[in-house]
């Protein structure tokens, strides 16, 4: 089955409209970064803690693109995409913090910092609150159903991790991509946990032909 710790892209657009009407704060622009950068790179928590703009770096073979040296689990390191998606929340994030751009903000600028203070880093807990609050809030004024709502009631970071692999499956990205940009030791982990998404998307086509 499809990792049911994930949101869907029906729940991903509610809980974004629901940030984008509130008032402006530095609150609103971190969960906003958190949640669009998140779905996009598939960062387990601890990567993005550690994460700062130095990690970060031009991929010129090819087709120009960012990547991002991401310091992963059991001291393992890899290089993650950053695609645009990701990137233009990190330059929106950058420029309310009040640091410019990715080009002139400071290479040891975190990824992810403190409401009060744009340089410095936040640990485990205080992310996990910020994030948790924010879905609470954002479901509970959604126009989800009732079952979806009881289901994203657990929703954490986490879950954005999940959220990630789900989607890359569903617009068709290679699992062995999908396994690279996540950490995962083996294909057969990733095979594991989103594998069988291929065979909800046929279900779910095949329904909308022929339901």
């Amino acid at each position: 089955m499809l990792d049911s710790k994930a949101l869907s892209e029906a729940a991903m657009g509610e809980v974004l409209r629901f940030i984008d009407a509130q008032a402006p704060s530095p609150s609103r622009a971190r969960i906003r970064f958190i949640l669009l950068f998140l779905e996009a790179v598939g960062l387990r928590s601890a990567e993005l803690l550690t994460a700062t703009l130095d990690d970060l770096q031009m991929e010129r073979d090819g087709r120009p693109g960012w990547m991002l040296q991401v310091h992963g689990k059991g001291a393992k390191n890899r290089l993650a995409a950053v695609p645009g998606q990701a990137l233009a929340a990190l330059q929106e994030y950058l420029a309310v913090r009040g640091l410019g751009s990715l080009q002139t903000a400071p290479p040891a600028a975190p990824l992810l910092a403190s409401s009060l203070d744009p340089m410095a880093p936040i640990g485990y807990q205080a992310l996990y609150e910020h994030v948790k609050g924010w879905l609470v809030k954002a479901v509970r004024a959604s126009n989800l159903p009732a079952h979806e709502q009881a289901r994203l009631a657990g929703a954490t970071t986490h879950w954005l991790r999940h959220t990630f692999g789900t989607r890359a499956i569903a617009r068709q990205v290679p699992l062995d991509v999908i396994q690279a940009q996540m950490g995962h030791a083996s294909i057969q982990t990733t095979t594991a946990i989103y594998g069988r998404a291929p065979i909800r998307r046929r279900v779910d086509e095949l329904g909308k032909a022929f339901g």
